[in-house]
């Protein structure tokens, strides 16, 4: 009976570490920020759509971004816009306003310094690039 059950928790836990190495492992709020608070990020859509520009956003110490953003993948003007930054509830959460993406995301970063976010249903959607300090004086 025991070695039964020693077999049986050794079953569960195998099954546990095997399902959790193939588990996407996102960031937390404040792995996000101590990434992008002070930084620059610069952002691309996987796909372009409606309401789906390029940007390039500042982040600061005190919870503001400072943003530009064009029509995705054109040349041109960039427009200026602002919002906020917190952590919340364990995830890293902006509030643009004027129809752009706004909530509290899910985050990684690849080898190579890209980070990532995350729609809802788990699907990476925007890649980001990160510049020290604000190159772009945003």
């Amino acid at each position: 009976m025991k070695s039964t059950s020693f077999l049986m928790a050794g079953c569960i836990l195998a099954s546990m570490l095997a399902g959790s190495a193939f588990a996407q492992v996102y960031m937390t709020g404040e792995e996000v920020a101590k990434v992008v608070v002070g930084n620059t990020i610069e952002g691309r859509y996987r796909e372009c759509g409606v309401g789906r520009n390029d940007f390039r956003e500042y982040y600061d110490e005190e919870g503001l971004i400072h943003g530009a953003e064009r029509a995705c993948r054109m040349a041109g003007n960039w427009s200026r816009y602002s919002g906020h930054w917190e952590v919340k509830d364990g995830k890293f959460c902006i509030l643009l306003g004027s129809g752009r993406d706004s909530g509290c995301f899910d985050y990684t970063i690849d080898s190579k310094g890209t980070l990532h976010r995350y729609s809802e249903k788990g699907v990476s959607e925007v890649e980001f690039q990160i510049y020290d300090g604000n190159p772009n004086h945003l």
